[in-house]
């Protein structure tokens, strides 16, 4: 496996994949990586070269959120992507973000959900995620779909600049008990990662109040958010919208998602789930 730091160099190794006819499959991450990463890297390889970034970016971060804490440990990085034959591991430097004065915006599908609790986060990602695909210029880019809203956004934005570039949805790996992977579990004790796992679960139990046949989007948000509460939950939002975000459902049909914010423990968590 390559290793990159230099913008200037990752912008050659991308061009010379593309030189001998490869494909440039990209995963950008904010490193400590878990089984979730793992696949997002097996699917890139599916389709090219697999070019992974490990960027904790500063600008998707609030200045009361856990920037400084954020779970780090480089060295496993670099033996996991190894061992899994990663074909260049891109470890940008801060200049990446040092000075940035102009910064990619989408007030629509930022300002609902994620957005309403953390108002500049979009904005950080965007921006980051614009950067590197100028960088790495990739053919494929591969997004977990736990962070579903991320993944609309950067679908939005990569066809609004017609950007040379498939943006690739890769489903949620979970822990057995269904809770989705996360860096940030690493936060919880085992009870309490244990107890956690209700999260998943209380989604499940309303997909399956929809396949019973309710249809009524107040009741099944009011279910979701009951069961919630009863399993020690904060609740940041719980909302049913279509699948492109553009409109929360009164009534739900196939298709649609449910996609939620919870705090426990001190932790915040997201999750989602298809109704079928």
């Amino acid at each position: 496996m390559k290793t990159v730091t230099g913008i200037a160099e990752m912008k050659r190794v991308s061009q010379d994949l593309k030189k001998s006819s490869k494909k440039v499959s990209f995963v950008p991450t904010m490193g400590k990586l878990h089984a979730g990463h793992i696949k997002l890297v097996e699917e890139a390889k599916k389709y090219g070269e697999a070019v992974v970034s490990i960027f904790v970016n500063p600008m998707q971060f609030a200045p009361n959120e856990d920037f400084n804490n954020y779970p780090r440990d480089l060295e496993s990085d670099v033996k996991i992507l190894s061992d899994i034959n990663t074909t260049c591991l891109f470890y940008p430097p801060n200049d990446i973000v040092k000075n940035t004065e102009t910064f990619l915006t989408d007030p629509k599908y930022s300002g609902q959900l994620e957005g309403i609790f953390r108002p500049e986060h979009f904005q950080g990602v965007l921006t980051i995620v614009m950067k590197l695909f100028c960088i790495v210029a990739p053919d494929f880019a591969f997004f977990g779909l736990k962070d579903y809203q991320q993944y609309v956004l950067i679908k939005k934005m990569a066809e609004d600049y017609f950007l040379d570039v498939k943006i690739i949805p890769v489903k949620t790996v979970r822990e057995k008990c269904r809770l989705a992977i996360s860096s940030r579990n690493s936060y919880f004790n085992e009870g309490d990662k244990k107890a956690a796992c209700a999260f998943y679960k209380a989604l499940k139990n309303t997909a399956d109040l929809f396949k019973s046949g309710e249809k009524s989007g107040e009741k099944l948000t009011s279910f979701v958010i009951k069961e919630l509460i009863e399993s020690g939950f904060g609740i940041d939002y719980a909302k049913i919208m279509d699948k492109g975000l553009n409109a929360e459902k009164q009534w739900v049909e196939q298709g649609d998602i449910l996609l939620a914010a919870v705090r426990f423990k001190g932790i915040r968590l997201l999750d989602n789930i298809f109704f079928e």
